[in-house]
This record gives structure tokens, C-alpha cells and sequence, in this order.
């Protein structure tokens, strides 16, 4: 995989030490999955939304396909995410497709060739987490296990 303008995480690496290394990088509350609320920051000033648990459900996969795309958890990362996942789609999580269709809407505006370049990823990937996954037994695998799982280049 082609790490260049990408966070880099060791393939060997379980899914959940990469998950806390995504959430210490990024500055990810440790309780973002049980907190009520999640803030969305726009320039200095954050939005508070309710953590609602088909959220938190989405957010879990999504948290991981940070980690095996390597984008990053910031505006121009959440873009490409955005398309990768609209890309692989996003099955029956409305969330998710509401979620990811505002970050492609921003990453196109901003970052125009990053989205298509993450979106064309996504077309050439097998499939993603929200397809048929449970969340517990991934946490268990390497980065490059799971990767293959989903033919992820």
C-alpha cells in the first residue's frame, strides 16, 4: 500500500493497539464510544451532536477502516474515508451513508483529487465492515489479516 500523505500503522500490528494509537494521534476521547455526546470541529468552534448507539455502532468500523486505509482522522482524512466508504458501501447503517455523504460533500469542495483518489480505492476493495462483520473478533487480528479479509490494497 502506498503510505505517502497517509498515517502509517505496522500491518503486524492487532487492530486494537492501532485503534489506540489512532485515538492518542488524533486526540480521540478515550470514552468516544460511551460518551452522550461527540464533538465535530469546525475551525475552533465544536459542534455537539448525540452519540446515538446506531452512531457508535458505525463509528467503531469506521474508527478501523482509519486504520487499514491509513487516511487520517482529520477534514481532509474524513473526506477520503467518505468516498472509500461510500465507494465500498455502506450497507443498512443510514448513519454512516448521512455521515460519510457530508465528509465527501466537504472533501470535494477542499480536497477534490484526494476524494476521487480514495473513492476509486474504495471501487477496486472487495468490501468493508459494515458488510456482515462483527466488531469483538477484529479487534484479535493484524492489520494485514484484516486488510486481506476485505481486499484492501
Amino acid at each position: 500500500m502506498n503510505q505517502t500523505k497517509t498515517e502509517f500503522y505496522d500491518e503486524e500490528l492487532q487492530i486494537k493497539v492501532a485503534l489506540k494509537q489512532l485515538f492518542a494521534r488524533f486526540n480521540i476521547p478515550e470514552d468516544a464510544y460511551t460518551a452522550k455526546k461527540f464533538s465535530i470541529k469546525v475551525g475552533n468552534f465544536p459542534i455537539n451532536l448525540p452519540n446515538i448507539p446506531s452512531r457508535v455502532k458505525v463509528a467503531r468500523f469506521h474508527d478501523i477502516h482509519h486504520v487499514l486505509t491509513g487516511y487520517a482522522a482529520n477534514w481532509k482524512g474524513e473526506a477520503e474515508i467518505g468516498a472509500w466508504e461510500i465507494a465500498t458501501g455502506c450497507e443498512k447503517y443510514f448513519v454512516a451513508w448521512f455521515l460519510n455523504f457530508g465528509a465527501l460533500l466537504v472533501g470535494i469542495i477542499l480536497y477534490p483529487k484526494a476524494v476521487f483518489k480514495a473513492f476509486n480505492r474504495g471501487l477496486k476493495t472487495k468490501t468493508n465492515l459494515y458488510h456482515n462483520f462483527d466488531y469483538e473478533p477484529l479487534l484479535d487480528l493484524s492489520i494485514k489479516e484484516l486488510r486481506e479479509k476485505i481486499g484492501l490494497k
